[in-house]
Order: structure tokens, then sequence, then C-alpha cells
């Protein structure tokens, strides 16, 4: 019997084992701590089962077979509540069809929508009033939904979602709201490249399987969806035996499982539908498919029919992905990239998953320009195929060698390790496991099985998954000229449709549950965590070093900052800085750039060297044991860089393509033409990567000589925070970095931009849409007293799903724009504060004077007690939520330290936040949001009289009759 049919077996067998009159076993009600499940006929009983019962873990079954998970992780004082329902768009058979995207549709009604107990507003104000960061994702197999917040709003959290899941309404007038903003999300996503790919190679690889669908589904079939039928499938689809319920951060893990116990006690289980869907037939020849998109420079994605999740072959094709694509030393960026130079980048994975098999894939941009490319796109596309499957072949002949093997295998167990550090990476990862595997601890043991695997098993695998007549070619063009990309439609069905063998898909958590009861680990060893307040050491040079314990997980990150960037660019050689970074890790007084790559793949490690607005800098994350070899790496790529030509010649025309590759993504592209509009000639005219010209005229000596220039010690911070002795860590650094100069040869003393002019652009594009970016000014600098409250009022004027921008925009009438903030971009010298958001080109004008009119809103009223309580929440929240891995925090600490804030400036942070009140912001709003500086960016022209209307203030408005003629409304 086949593993497929095993697994059909099982889960019907499942369903018989259950029958209609499940029993539970009295459990009783849970210690505070959450730790002991003494039996008692004083406690009261509690209708769930435990599965798993761990010192920082307790996985539950309820009455009506949902699965609860409560994970306790202190890295810091919040929490993650998520849902996650298994609905995703391979599942709206059940609904009589697939296409027409009702999982994602119902995703966004019910994120915050009305219920029976609470109106959209109530909702939304109880998010306002926690402080939540909430989202919610649709993909192919599931639905996810998930609240963020500190850890004394875990319980109104966990209410919040079980209100939803529960009691959703779906009411005409927010039917017919969403269904407006997704129609700007499907425009939203002609502007994203990546988006356009996936979904051809969705189209590609499946051709009667519903994972040939895009989650969004297609816009004619979306437009046809009735709100009787949405509901219909809320009502069938969203039942507990289809749901796991994680709680992640700092819990107690008894009465968060009490509580979801409680809030679903009355609830009983769902009848959900039996789904046979398609298995696809083998694929024996190859597939060709293409697109076009805005881009500069094609794309190209190889692709192979893999596997399922766990099955034969499936660990061997991920470290099959490391050794070929994943890393500096891998061999197609050898080769293909560097060697032969023929793309910018390249990457290779392997895509499995639990519902069916997926593929091995191969993703490249050419490195041809544009221009070349248009005039010989298939000879150069012929190029690149040829040249990546030539090491395929070699792959498929040869194998692998014991050494790639090793560095590949301790790259996927660390990556392992680094996803464990924050409450909602490992809500997520359990959510996956336990959905797709059965298993909450299947990620650490998935990091145990490939230690078995060998170099045979991968050339098994290459040549058995490989196969050149099984290959999918999806190639994505740059748009002919004058053409927009189009949508893309519904495949007809194959001919063959009726013949295809089928498999029983039953989503009822039976089967998960069976495997939790008999397979699941009772027990695991843990000793209590270790989190140290940091620590700071000054060298003799100056060098400021900050070093934080935290046992939390085996990992340490470093930090390495050092002040300049884009900052420190001339006016006219904006990049230099971040050339030079990047150059910095390809080759040193002792090391080549092949060896330095080789020994951080070799120890799975992270290691970046990049340029920010403000800085320059280092991040590196290892596991423990190899924090002295990367820190050591560290300071040899900072202290000792020999900028070699033949890699320059390499770097250089993969920066120039990463500086044309903005405007493929139509926030780049907005970004591009605003800070022009802004800064004028300041070198924040251009974002870090730079100017073309700039850096197409670099040279090696210029790289050398800005590195000498700007290096020095009381310049730059250092942090270092993880499961670290900090005695060995000072030691360490004190004997690496005593050579460092102390003073840079360069002082750093950048110029402020000149003060805005009030202005208007239109800007053309390609992209089938329109978007707008708002810049008031001067703004704040990161340093001034005025910091906290321009972050609070960018929290009341754009705070999903209660900010006045949003509700002005997307939760008013008509949905009028699908993404939407409001920021202030800060540095060491004034930015600006932005408003950001794209709609249809008729909608502009409306659009802009509805953003126009919550800025002026800002000047003129007073926050009410609850914005602003809302807006301190949603600071502190996101300020909590940046500290709990090792990276985030080593980063936040150097920062503040390198910025002259002291060690205590986050704390200070908040106690100013917690301070503010009405009337500071309306100061702030006063000082802050004037000047300001338009960019409308749309594929058609946008009538200018209409676009000054919008942008006078609210006072000078004439009163409009909205019936009246010339009057302009959102389309359809």
């Amino acid at each position: 019997m086949s593993l497929r049919k095993k697994l059909a077996a099982a889960f019907c067998i499942a369903l018989v084992a259950a029958g209609v009159s499940r029993s539970f076993g009295q459990v009783s009600k849970l210690s505070h701590n959450g730790d002991t499940h003494a039996m008692g006929a004083m406690r009261e009983p509690m209708a769930y089962q435990v599965l798993q019962d761990q010192p920082d873990r307790l996985v539950v079954e309820l009455a009506n077979r949902m699965i609860v998970i409560a994970q306790e992780l202190r890295t810091a004082p919040v929490v993650s509540a998520q849902v996650w329902v298994k609905t995703g768009s391979i599942y709206e058979s059940a609904a009589g069809g697939s296409g027409a995207g009702l999982s994602h549709f119902l995703e966004h009604l019910l994120s915050g929508g009305s219920t029976r107990t609470r109106t959209e507003a109530q909702s939304s104000a109880i998010l306002g009033a926690i402080g939540a960061r909430t989202n919610a994702g649709t993909g192919l197999d599931t639905v996810s939904y998930y609240i963020n917040t500190t850890r004394r709003y875990t319980a109104d959290a966990i209410d919040l979602l079980s209100d939803w899941m529960r009691n959703s309404l779906i009411l005409p007038a927010e039917y017919d709201r969403e269904r407006q903003v997704i129609q700007r999300e499907f425009e939203h996503g002609l502007g994203s490249p990546h988006r356009l790919l996936w979904k051809l190679t969705q189209q590609a690889r499946y051709q009667a399987h519903p994972a040939r669908h895009p989650t969004i589904g297609y816009l004619d079939q979306f437009m046809a969806v009735s709100r009787d039928e949405i509901y219909r499938f809320y009502k069938q689809m969203y039942v507990p035996n289809n749901m796991v319920f994680v709680v992640v951060g700092d819990i107690d893990k008894g009465a968060v499982v009490r509580q979801i116990a409680e809030a679903w006690s009355d609830r009983p289980p769902g009848t959900l539908a039996e789904l046979n869907l398609p298995i696809e037939s083998r694929i024996d020849q190859p597939r060709n498919l293409s697109g076009t998109a805005d881009i500069r420079r094609p794309r190209l994605r190889l692709a192979w029919p893999g596997t399922r999740l766990a099955e034969p072959g499936d660990y061997a094709l991920d470290l099959l992905g490391v050794v070929l694509g994943d890393g500096e030393s891998s061999r197609l960026v050898r080769s293909v990239r560097d060697g032969q130079r023929l793309v910018n980048t390249i990457n290779a994975y392997n895509a499995s998953f639990s519902w069916g098999p997926g593929f091995f894939g191969i993703d490249a941009e050419l490195a041809a320009p544009a221009a070349e490319a248009d005039q010989a796109p298939d000879s150069q596309m012929q190029q690149v195929r040829n040249a990546i499957l030539a090491e395929v072949e070699r792959v498929r002949a040869a194998g692998v060698t014991q050494e790639e093997l090793a560095r590949a295998k301790r790259k996927l167990a660390a990556q392992v390790a680094y996803g464990r550090q924050t409450a909602q990476d490992l809500a997520h990862r359990l959510a996956r496991d336990v959905i797709g595997m059965a298993d909450p601890d299947y990620s650490t043991k998935y990091a145990q099985a490939i230690q078995a695997v060998t170099a045979a098993d991968v050339q098994v695998a290459a040549d058995r998954f490989l196969n050149p007549n099984r290959l999918i070619t999806v190639t994505l063009r740059p748009n002919p000229p004058g053409q927009p990309s189009k949508p893309l439609t519904r495949p007809p069905d194959p001919p063959d449709a009726e013949t295809f063998e089928h498999e029983l898909v039953l989503l009822d958590n039976i089967a998960i549950l069976d495997h939790l009861r008999n397979h699941t680990d009772r027990e695991r060893n843990q000793v209590a965590p270790v989190v140290d307040a940091a620590q700071m050491v000054v060298l003799p040079n100056g060098l400021r070093l900050l070093i934080g314990r935290s046992t939390v997980v085996p990992t340490v990150a470093m930090q390495f900052y050092q002040l300049g960037g884009l900052l420190a660019d001339d006016p006219g050689r904006e990049g230099v800085a971040n050339a030079m970074a990047a150059m910095q890790i390809k080759g040193t007084t002792t090391r080549s750039a092949q060896a330095i790559a080789q020994l951080i793949d070799d120890l799975g490690a992270q290691f970046v060297t990049a340029s920010g607005n403000n800085t320059h800098y280092v991040q590196a994350q290892c596991l423990k044991q190899d924090w002295p070899i990367v820190l050591e790496l560290l300071a040899d790529v900072m202290l000792n860089p020999t900028f070699p030509q033949d890699e320059w010649q390499k770097m250089r025309p993969r920066l120039l393509a990463a500086i044309a590759r903005q405007r493929d993504r139509w926030p780049g592209e907005l970004s591009v033409h605003f800070r022009r509009a802004y800064f004028g000639d300041h070198p924040w005219s251009h974002n870090v990567l730079g100017r073309l010209d700039a850096v197409e005229a670099l040279t090696v000596d210029d790289l050398r000589a800005f590195h000498a220039a700007h290096l020095g010690a009381d310049a730059a911070v250092l942090a270092v925070f993880g499961d670290v002795d900090p005695d060995e860590v000072r030691q360490q650094v004190e004997e690496l970095f005593a050579s460092m100069p102390q003073k840079p040869q360069a002082p750093f003393n950048p110029m402020p931009p000149a003060a805005p002019q009030p202005r208007l652009v239109q800007q053309p594009t390609n992209k089938p849409m329109a978007a707008v970016q708002i810049g008031f000014g001067p703004g704040a600098t990161r340093t001034s007293d005025d910091y906290p409250a321009i972050r609070v009022l960018a929290r009341v004027m754009s705070d999903f799903p209660s900010g006045w921008l949003e509700n002005q925009l997307r939760g008013k009438d008509q949905g009028l724009a699908y993404a939407t903030w409001a920021a202030p971009m800060t540095g060491l010298v004034p930015g600006y504060f932005a408003v950001i958001f794209n709609t249809n080109p008729q909608s502009v004008p409306q659009a802009l004077g509805r953003a126009m009119s919550v800025t002026d809103r800002a000047r003129t009223e007073l926050v009410s007690d609850d914005d602003l309580a809302r807006a301190k929440a949603a600071v502190l929240t996101s300020e909590l939520l940046s500290r709990q891995s090792n990276p985030d925090r080593a980063a936040d600490a150097a920062l503040n330290e390198l910025y002259g804030l002291g060690p205590d400036a986050s704390a200070q942070f908040i106690d100013q936040v917690m301070a503010l009140d009405a009337e500071a912001l309306r100061q702030t709003a006063n000082k802050y949001l004037r000047n300001p500086v338009v960019v409308v960016m749309s594929n058609e022209p946008v009538p200018t009289e209409a676009l000054d209307e919008a942008m006078l203030p609210a006072s000078e408005h004439e009163a409009v009759d909205p019936e009246a003629p010339g009057d302009t409304k959102p389309t359809e």
C-alpha cells in the first residue's frame, strides 16, 4: 500500500474509532503555575484531555476536538495568540468549487468583523486598548489569525480570536467594503512580481489539483461571490474540530488552556465535508509557462515535481537545495552567478507540503540589463537555463561531497534553532508542525533526522526527482513597452479531468489527535533559562562592547554598528558606503571570499555586511559553540578587508541590478520617486543602495579609501547577546579589536537636508494601479525630544484596524485602499513623516483628500482619551515585540548606545510615551505635519485640479453634493 493510501486509511479508521459518543476522561483543573495535574474530588473537572505536559508546554484536546497548545517563552513580556483553520484555498471545493478566493475573502471579513457579541467598532476598540499587532493570512491549506500583545492582555487576545471564529455575522456593509478592498489587493498583486511568479508556478505545476488556483482567486469569480455564499462557507468550515489554537509567550500555560476550554465548552464539533481531491498524474514531459511583469530583468524558475512532507526523498531534497543554491559557497552561486556571471541572484530550495507533492525549485534573475534582455530574451534565458541544468546533471551523476553534506546539515539544524526566539515565530512553527505532521516537536526531530541522511541518499533523490523529462520552466519577462501587467485568468480544466485518480481528504482533527495521543513526547528535561541585563565595557581605544547573556536558545547574535552609512556618502556618490560594506566580506588579508563563504556555511551561521541610512554594520548569528570563530571573522572583515578587484567585478553588476530592482515592486518604485522629490541633492535622495551612475563609477581604490577614512573605535559599538560567558567575550573582544584605530580619519558630521518645499509630483508607472506617498517635514530626528511623541502620533493616525487613516481609506464606506500606513522616517538628521497608500487611478483624489483630512485633524483636534491610550499601547507593544530575539536585543542596545541615548534609553522611551497628553500630540502635529511633498504614481493621468483640491485643508473645501455630476467615486 502506498503511503498516500495509508494516510487516507488512517483518517478513515480514526473516524470509525471516534464514533458519535466520544468520551473524555475527567482532568482536574491545573494548579496556578500549570505544572501539575493532581486528581481530586474537590476540584472542578475540565473538558479536555492532556496530550503533552512539559515544563514549558501544555497540549490538550478539547471535548469538541479542538487542539490547544500553550507554550511558555519568556524572552519578553509579550504573547502571540493564533488560531489556525484548515480551510485554505485548496479546500474550497467543499463549497462547490475553487478559484473564487472564498477562504481569503472570509479571512478579511472575520478578522475584526462584527459578531453576535460585538460590533466591528467594539472589536477595534479592544484591539486598540491592548496595543494589538494583528493580522491574518490565507494559504493553500490553512487560514491563520494572530493577535500579538503584551502579557497582561493575553486573556483579551484569546477572547477576541474566539469571538471571531465562533460568532461572526458577515454584515452586508462589511462584505461590500472588503470586496472593494480586495479589488485593490488584486491591483497590489500586479505590482508584486514574486506573486505573479508564484501564480504562474501554481498553474504550471498543477493541472487538476486545486493548488493550481491562486489563494486570492480570479477576479471574475471573486466578483461573483455573494454574501450568503461566503457565510455558508464560514458556518461549514469554521468548526472547532478543524482548528488549532496556539498561544505562546510570557504566559501561564494552565490558565491559557482553562480559558480556551471554557470559551469553547458549549460549541460541539461540526460536520466537515469529505473532500475528494484529484491526484496529479505523473509529469513525464517538460512543461513551459511564461508571463510578464513590470520588471527590469527577466526571472526564471526551474521546478521538478517533488514529494510530500517527510515522505521518502523529502529530507534529501532539503539538503540538496542547500548544496545547490543556499549560501555563498553553494554550487550554483559559485558557478552560475560568480563564475559565469549569468545571473544576479540564484537560489535552490525544496517545497514540500503535507497535503500533496510539492516541487524542487531553482530561481534566478538574469544578469543581462533589461534592454539587452528585451533584444534577445530567449537566448539569454536559454544560456542561464543550460548553465543551471549542467550543475543539476553533475549532482545527479556524481552526487555531493561529505563536506557539502555536513555543511547543509549544520545550516538546516541552525535554522531550526534561530526560529525559536520570538513568540510569533514559535507559535507559527508549532501550529504548522501539528497540522502538517501531528507533532509539536516535529521541527526538533527534523533537525535530528536529517543527520541520518547520507550522500548516497541525496544522489538517489537527485537522480529520481530532477529528471529532465519532468522539468517545469516558468519565466517572467519584462512587459512589452506600454503594456501593463494583466491579471491571470482561470486555465481550462484538463480534457481528461474525469480520469484523474482522487484521494479522500478528511479535515477533522481526529487523525491528528490519534497521532498526538500515541506518539507525542510526554516529557522533556529543561533547565530554567537565564536572561541577564546587558553590561558594557569600554576598550582602551574607545570601542564600546555590550554583552547580554541569555540561555533561552543555544544561539549567539553579534551586531557591530559604526556611524556612517548613507549619511557618510558625499552628494553625487550615493552608494559608496553600501558598496564598501558589501565588499568587506569578499576577502581579507588572511581569507579569500570563498574561504569566508565556506566558513560561514560550514557553521550554519548568518553573516551580513551592509549599510543603512545612518550606519554601516555587520550582523551575525550562530550556534553557541561557534561564537568565538564567528566573532574572530567579524573582527577580520571589519578591520582587514582587501577589496579584491576580481570580486568587485562580480559584485558591482549585482549592486546595479539591485538598484534597478527597486522599481519592480510598487512600494520600491514609489519610494524612488518620493526620495528624489523630497530630499533634492541630499544623500537621502536615494536609498542605501545608492544611484546607478555613482556605483557604476566606483573603483576598489574608492572602497579602500572610504573604509580607511571611516574606521574608528569611538564611532562604533559591538553588541554580543546570547548563550555566552561574558568574561570570555570581553577577553576575546579586547584581543581582536586592540588594533582598531581610535578615531576615524573623516569626522562624521552629516549635513541636514534642506527644508522641503510643498509640491505635487505625478509619475507614470507601467503597473496597473495608483499609489501615493505624502511626506511632511522637516521631520524629527531619532535623538529629538519629540521622538516619543512622533511615534505615538503615527499610531494615532495609522494603527490597523483602528487608526484614523485605516478608518478613512479601508473602513469607511468604500474600501479605497488595500495597503495603508503612516510612519516617521527618522535618523541622525531630520527625515519626514510619511503617509502611504495604494488605490486605483479614479479614486486617487478622493483617497488623497481623506488622507489629508487625517493630518488636518491631527493638527486641529485634541486626540480623544481612547485614541491616545490606543496609540500608547500600540507603541509599547511594538517596543516589547522588538526585543525578543538575540539579534533584536543586540541591535536595540547597540544603536541606543551609538546614538548617545544611553543604556536606559528603552525604559526612558516607554516612560516618555506614557507621560504624553493630547495637547503634546497636537503641538507635535503642528510642528511636523507641514510642507507636504506629494508623489502620485499612476498608470493613468489624474486631473491636477482634482489633486490640488484634495490637498486643501478641510476648512477650504466647498460643500459637495455626493450625487452631483463630477463627484469622484471609486470604481468597481
